[in-house]
């Protein structure tokens, strides 16, 4: 397939909660159809606002949804550990490897901390949640290179844990942008997930720390269509990590306005950021929101799968 400039690639997060199995799965094959090179869908995330009597999906199966409903895009589901045995992760994401012929992501944060209560989990502190992560994903690397793992720390205790290699590598994530995170990242990602606004000013100095080159991803908040305002009032609701980003920063931080001028801001982010990927985040959309907004801004047909 003919390779395609950095600027026709792009990926799409159908994330929050928002959306039914079916919707999800209507619009993860229309991404798929347009070009999109990367479908992110919902994880263990329970911080924000979804829709209202609706289950909070369980990570596996919504990723396996979304592998069913696509051909050539790649899928990943966020991963917090906390929520995880290393074996077993590394069992599922094989399985999800195996059963779509190659195109599973393993997408990873630390998390924030604040609901595993709900879950029976005791909730641990920001250094605890990287100590697991580092560690988890230490295990998880052996693991799916078909070793056999036997660890002993303070999170994973794994006794000649085995499940095999899958057919194809899997491509793990980590989305990092405080300095321990940045340490997993480098240690241990194939991709990292630059978890700023797409901004200059807060993702070079990140990038600066690196002490190597890796594949980088940057999701952008999306409204083609709507105004500054409408934009920025969904972006603080649906993203408040990013609570403190100033207002006259919100107008080069969101995509909004007309859709020809959100495809130009689009296709300079690469060269501009120094990035490989932007992730249109759709957060909080209903379906046919979240069509218009991918057909609006969809990649070119010739989009690199590989």
């Amino acid at each position: 397939m003919k390779q395609a400039a950095p600027s026709a690639r792009l990926g799409v997060a159908l994330t929050g909660h928002w959306l039914s199995l079916d919707q999800i799965q209507r619009l993860a094959r229309c991404a798929d159809d347009l070009g999109y090179a990367v479908v992110l869908v919902d994880g263990d995330a329970t911080l924000l606002p979804r829709r209202g009597g609706a289950p909070i999906y369980d990570t596996s199966a919504l990723a396996a949804l979304a592998l069913a409903s696509t051909t050539r895009a790649r899928v990943g589901s966020i991963r917090l550990p906390v929520f995880w045995n290393a074996a077993l992760l590394a069992r599922s994401l094989a399985t999800l490897q195996e059963a779509s012929g190659g195109r599973a992501i393993g997408f990873f944060g630390a998390g924030v901390g604040r609901h595993e209560a709900r879950f029976g989990i005791p909730p641990l502190s920001a250094g605890e949640r990287l100590a697991r992560l580092e560690e988890t994903l230490d295990a998880l690397r052996q693991l799916l290179a078909g070793e056999q793992v036997t660890r002993r720390g303070q999170f994973v205790k794994l006794e000649r844990a085995f499940i095999g290699r899958p057919s194809e590598p899997i491509p793990l994530v980590v989305a990092a942008r405080g300095p321990g995170a940045l340490r997993v990242a480098e240690h241990h990602a194939d991709v990292w997930d630059a978890n700023v606004p797409p901004l200059r000013e807060h993702l070079e100095p990140l990038q600066e720390r690196l002490a190597r080159e890796i594949e980088t991803w940057i999701w952008v908040f999306a409204r083609p269509g709507a105004s500054l305002e409408a934009a920025a009032k969904a972006y603080r609701r649906h993203c408040p990590w990013f609570a403190k980003l100033p207002e006259r920063a919100l107008a080069d931080a969101l995509l909004w306005g007309d859709p020809a001028r959100c495809r130009e801001r689009l296709a300079s982010l690469p060269a501009s950021l120094g990035v490989d990927l932007p992730i249109l985040d759709l957060s909080a959309l209903d379906e046919p929101a979240a069509l218009r907004a991918l057909e609006a801004l969809a990649p070119a047909k010739t989009a690199d799968f590989s």
